[in-house]
């Protein structure tokens, strides 16, 4: 638990901070999201092969390293007098997406009955619950110590939870059904997915058109057509596409996918509209610490609408859980639209945009498990975490490219770019409650998926 919270506020560490990155190291709006997009980039470039290494006995040591990584990365950051640098310790920290997918296969292996149930909802959620915790912390320690401080205090806690890591985590023996490790399609799927990444990112200061943005789309699309050919032919894939052909298992990878632009990138929308002066026409005005204080109900909201798809499922149906957090979550970035300095629709945004989330991700996981065999639990997982966290990348890159593509004079942000940002992430969240119908309406009770069979909520605070 403790890996996967640290993970998650690692990782959105930067969404509040890109407007002080920005002033900071006096670059423009598209270069200081970079900030931001790079974590997710790596994160979603590697997810997949770290989430291998967890479904055997390399889990331990690959756990310690990541976590070692993403300490590194925080003092790079924290240590870094300029703006590549700083992006490079950002880099390191990106490995960190993996932590989720890697504490869910740890759950699947080392608990039992209706316990692995609740932990793994739980451990789903910790995205949306490390952003709620790290959220007011971290903007009061920036806006009062600095950025350095900030990174500097993410080392340290990345410190200890490495330490607790190596001191706490179970090896796991040795056996007949362990995995080998794909490093064939390891390879292939890490330069598909960061040469599309790279093109989305990059099409705004290229330009949509240009012989490089189409050279990055073209050899993404060749290497993830190989990586599938590749997938479908080794004995022991990186991936194991044929999972594909379930319902529930699509569904559950493309709400993902449509899901986490949102969760990623609604947060950095309130930021700035909240830190924008109001003379701004869309600006509340607030400071770095007070926009803290707006997105502390995160957690809180995340946690209790976990519970409450939890039963929305037992009792409707998952179907009905998953397309609930999509209109609620649709719901948040529309919020943002007309703001013009009420703080009120600011909070609406914060308190339905992670509503949304928690009801989604929260529901998500079982859809997965109920699949799959428990030697397959940490590839999936990472599957739905690569997507996520490529939804968020791809958020994030479009999320710069809409606001820089309506700014104003002097490259100042605009209301207009604001909007079509916002109307973009609530769009995805609409998609998403598209894709829930592919969820079966009842589930299937199988002897060799009893996990999750039963719907369990999370246990309860007292």
């Amino acid at each position: 638990m403790c890996a996967a919270l640290v993970s998650a506020a690692v990782v959105t560490l930067g969404g509040p901070l890109v407007p002080q990155v920005q002033q900071s190291f006096g670059v423009g709006t598209e270069a200081s999201q970079w900030s931001y997009t790079i974590t997710l980039l790596v994160g979603a470039t590697l997810t997949p092969l770290l989430g291998r290494l967890a479904d055997g006995r390399r889990r331990r040591p690959a756990m310690i390293v990541v976590c070692a990584l993403v300490t590194l990365g925080c003092a790079v950051s924290a240590l870094g007098t300029r703006y590549g640098v700083f992006l490079t310790g950002r880099a390191f920290q990106g490995v960190a997406v993996a932590l989720v997918a890697m504490t869910i296969a740890c759950a699947r292996d080392l608990f039992t009955g209706p316990a692995t149930a609740r932990l793994i909802a739980l451990l789903s959620i910790t995205t949306a619950l490390g952003v709620g915790a790290a959220y007011p912390l971290t903007t009061f320690v920036a806006d009062h110590l600095g950025l350095r401080a900030a990174y500097g205090g993410a080392a340290l806690l990345s410190l200890l939870v490495t330490l607790a890591v190596a001191g706490g985590l179970p090896a796991v023996a040795a056996r007949d059904g362990d995995p080998r490790l794909d490093v064939p399609g390891a390879v292939v799927l890490i330069a598909a997915t960061a040469c599309a990444l790279l093109a989305i990112s990059q099409g705004n200061a290229w330009g949509w058109t240009s012989a490089g943005v189409a050279a990055l789309a073209a050899a993404a699309a060749v290497l993830l057509l190989a990586w599938i050919r590749l997938e479908l032919r080794v004995p022991h894939p990186l991936v194991e596409l044929r999972l594909f052909a379930r319902r529930d298992v699509l569904a559950a990878h493309l709400t993902g996918l449509l899901m986490g632009v949102s969760l990623y990138n609604t947060p950095v929308l309130i930021t700035r509209i909240g830190l924008a002066p109001r003379d701004t026409s869309y600006g509340v005005g607030l400071g770095l610490s007070a926009i803290g204080v707006v997105m502390a109900p995160i957690a809180v909201c995340n946690y209790l609408s976990s519970r409450g798809a939890t039963a929305l499922a037992r009792a409707r149906g998952r179907r009905i859980a998953l397309a609930a957090g999509g209109v609620v979550g649709a719901l948040g970035p529309l919020m943002l639209i007309g703001v013009d300095g009420h703080l009120s629709l600011l909070l609406a945004s914060v308190v339905l945009t992670s509503c949304g989330a928690g009801a989604t991700f929260g529901t998500l996981p079982g859809l997965i498990v109920d699949a799959v065999e428990p030697g397959e639990t940490g590839s999936a997982t990472s599957v739905n975490i690569l997507l996520r966290a490529v939804g968020g990348a791809v958020g994030s890159a479009a999320t710069a490219a809409l606001v820089g593509a309506a700014a104003g004079p002097g490259g100042q942000t605009t209301s207009t770019g604001l909007a079509w940002a916002a109307l973009a992430c609530a769009g995805t969240c609409v998609a998403s409650v598209v894709v829930s119908g592919c969820v079966p309406s009842r589930r299937r009770r199988t002897a060799s998926h009893a996990v999750a069979v039963e719907p369990v909520p999370l246990p309860r605070t007292d």
